[in-house]
């Protein structure tokens, strides 16, 4: 009775997980008492790791390395992390990297003496953790009248907000053991002196002079870090609390931290030798609808900040290959995933126009309405270096209001006739858009608008209107463009170019905002948009390269929306775009074994039955012909048949969990429980993080004893 109920309760998810490798979500913020915890347990030279960056290293940067859980992300990180620090990169050593440890060994080793704490969390041990060895120190260590000083003077980098020349103090004050840095603007020249009763602490000028009695050169530094700064009335200057400010943030001030922040997202798709090569890039990301479909697309943009080429000595040419991944996500649910591959290959005369002026990825593909976080991953073959960004996307109802488009900003059109789809291209016209978003001079800029769902009478009366604001408040730019609908041919899906600063723009930056105005004056729909111009007006734009597509045969539009249904759930629609896209193209066989799934997953087993014989000859297919074959004869309750068919998919493939899986649920059921388990087993092995199938072995194994 039992193994009946045993049977039952995991028959249902067999048709849902089969197959399915279940992973745990890292966490990717934790609460300040996780991390704490988590530090605890840190290996030993992890821990040491973070003291030794602790104040060279950013918040963030903390907080994402104690959020890893595994060897391999935390080497990967760490490698990282010295790599965005390296003055030179390319060669064996880095320097930054050895001075730091240098300076980690030497506070350890000299300034915990007389403190509680260990070197590295010292004043003295901070200050030198963050500007090395001082160039020179005068100490004051025995003055009468005074307690113990030092000064440590230092050459400044003006890059980093520091001075060209400038001093740290630190002193004791009564006579405590540590040294404690001394802050003119906070402790003031009076802490300094032992006996202040005879003076007024806010006469500086008076302690000044009584400084200079007892120790001339201590006198300076203890009103402004900066030698020979002294204000009127011998006032400590604020300025000492921005250089302290300044001290502390000049070893991160050059570092784009974005390759930590993102890293939980991209970490799965680099190694250690390529996980420095983080790179920054502008995107443009869009959702708009395109002549003859009827469904969305969102388009993305990809402009890399650096693009390394190689050079074919075949073609005599340069090149660069970038594979992009795309994903879309429901909350943790992953609705759509695809890969593509792009090679690009430029003549010898042109390769110093790419390199001065940049790429542009363009990439469109169909999704079905719904909220999203897309996220991208963009990787250069050559040279290893990769971009990821994300970004909330909305993908508005097919059968809603009427509503308006992403509006894109395009620096020029040209006429294009063909019968191919590509990103951006609209009424025969494609649009050239860099995703910088950045124009020339005087450029004269397009701005695609789309309105969509619209009905006849929101056609014939409604309009778009166009607001353009410059944001200089000494030279305001207000424009305002309106465009009867009507203007254009009637169509549910309407995009318009069109082209605005007829004069040209001055150099600012500028909004857009557009609005969807009904014949009764109702606003039925808001987008926005930006776009800034620059004081030149002769730089060059960057290069483009995208995929085409012919627009008469769209099944692969149709099999990217079905398998977006289907993983979201919505398994009737996706039955719909399956059928479709098969309809126009029988052939597209990787389309017809996700539907085989999906008709079981539907229980229309007969169906199955009948479709699965178009995968029957297809060597490649053999395994997914057994398995479709297989799942549908246990959903009829034929297991001895189904047995067959997964013996014969297992033939094909001996290490394919699903069908192990099912096979594993087939022994349930013909009541083999010592072949049930040999099976469950070996998919454990496959996979280890199964955890229906552990608790289905569990229970088998608890039932025998």
């Amino acid at each position: 009775m039992r193994l009946k109920k045993l049977i039952l309760l995991f028959i249902a998810v067999c048709f849902l997980a089969v197959g399915i490798g279940y992973s745990v979500p890292q966490k990717a913020k934790l609460s300040r008492k996780e991390r704490k915890e988590v530090l605890k347990n840190l290996p030993r030279h992890y821990q040491e790791w973070l003291n030794m960056t602790y104040h060279i290293s950013t918040e963030s940067e903390r907080k994402v390395f104690l959020s890893l859980d595994s060897e391999r992300d935390r080497a990967i990180f760490v490698r990282s992390f010295w790599l965005q620090r390296d003055p030179t990169p390319g060669t064996l050593e880095n320097e930054y990297k050895k001075e730091i440890e240098e300076r980690y060994a030497y506070v350890e080793k000299y300034f915990k003496r007389g403190s509680s704490k260990p070197g590295w969390m010292t004043d003295m041990g901070r200050f030198y953790m963050l500007l090395g060895k001082p160039n020179s120190i005068e100490r004051f260590d025995s003055k009468p009248g005074l307690y113990p000083a030092q000064v440590w003077y230092y050459f400044g980098d003006k890059s980093l907000g520091l001075p060209t020349y400038f001093s740290v103090m630190y002193f004791k004050p009564n006579n405590m053991t540590e040294w404690r840095f001394y802050n003119p603007s906070v402790d003031g020249p009076a802490a300094l002196l032992i006996q202040t009763d005879l003076i007024n602490e806010n006469n500086y000028e008076a302690i000044y002079e009584k400084l200079k009695e007892l120790a001339p050169e201590l006198a300076m530094p203890a009103i402004t870090m900066i030698p020979n700064e002294i204000a009127p009335g011998f006032r400590p200057p604020l300025r000492n609390n921005l250089i302290v400010s300044n001290i502390h943030e000049a070893p991160k001030r050059k570092i784009n931290t974005s390759y930590a922040t993102h890293f939980l997202n991209y970490k799965g798709f680099v190694d250690i030798e390529s996980s420095a090569n983080y790179i920054t890039s502008n995107k443009t990301v869009s959702v708009t609808r395109y002549r003859r479909f009827e469904f969305s697309f969102i388009n993305v943009s990809i402009k890399p900040q650096k693009i390394s080429v190689g050079y074919s000595e075949d073609k005599d040419q340069y090149y660069f290959s970038y594979d992009v991944s795309i994903s879309l996500k429901d909350g943790e649910k992953t609705v759509y995933e695809e890969k593509k591959h792009y090679d690009f290959y430029i003549d010898n005369d042109k390769v110093n126009n790419l390199k001065g002026n940049g790429m542009v990825i363009h990439h469109a593909f169909p999704a079905t309405p719904g909220k999203y976080n897309l996220t991208v991953f963009a990787m250069n073959g050559v040279g290893k270096e990769f971009t990821y960004f994300d970004k909330y996307v909305e993908v508005p109802s097919l059968t809603g209001g009427p509503v308006l488009a992403t509006p894109v900003i395009g620096y020029k059109a040209e006429n294009n006739v063909d019968d191919f789809f590509f990103p951006y291209h609209f009424n025969d016209q494609k649009l050239y858009v860099d995703a910088s978003d950045n124009l020339r001079l005087r450029e004269t800029p397009l701005v695609l608008l789309g309105a969509y769902n619209l009905d006849k009478a929101t056609w014939e009366k409604g309009k778009i209107q166009l607001v353009v604001k410059g944001l200089n408040e000494r030279n305001k730019y207000n424009k305002t463009y309106v465009l009867p609908l009507s203007g254009e041919d009637f169509n549910p899906n309407i995009n318009i170019l069109k082209k605005i600063g007829e004069a040209g723009f001055d150099p600012d930056y500028y909004e857009l905002e557009i609005q969807l105005i009904n014949g009764a004056g109702t606003v039925l729909d808001t987008k926005s948009a930006n776009f800034s111009v620059s004081p030149v007006s002769n730089f060059a734009y960057p290069m483009e390269t995208f995929k085409k597509m012919r627009v008469e045969n769209p099944f692969f539009f149709f099999y990217c929306l079905a398998t977006q249904y289907e993983n979201s759930g919505n398994l009737e629609e996706a039955d719909t775009y399956y059928s479709k896209s098969l309809g126009n193209n029988p052939d597209f066989l990787d389309a017809r074994v996700q539907y085989l799934s999906l008709l079981n997953k539907r229980r229309k087993y007969t169906q199955v039955m009948v479709d699965v014989e178009k995968l029957k000859g297809h060597e490649k297919y053999q395994l997914e012909y057994h398995l479709a074959k297989a799942t549908a004869l246990f959903g009829m309750k034929d297991f001895k048949e189904a047995q067959k068919q997964l013996m014969a998919a297992n033939s094909v493939y001996d290490s394919d969990t699903r069908v192990l899986n099912l096979l594993g649920y087939t022994y349930l059921n013909l009541k083999e429980t010592a072949e049930a388990i040999t099976v469950f087993e070996a998919s454990m092995r496959l996979n280890d993080i199964q955890p229906q199938i552990r608790k289905a072995l569990d229970e088998i194994k608890k039932l025998k004893k």
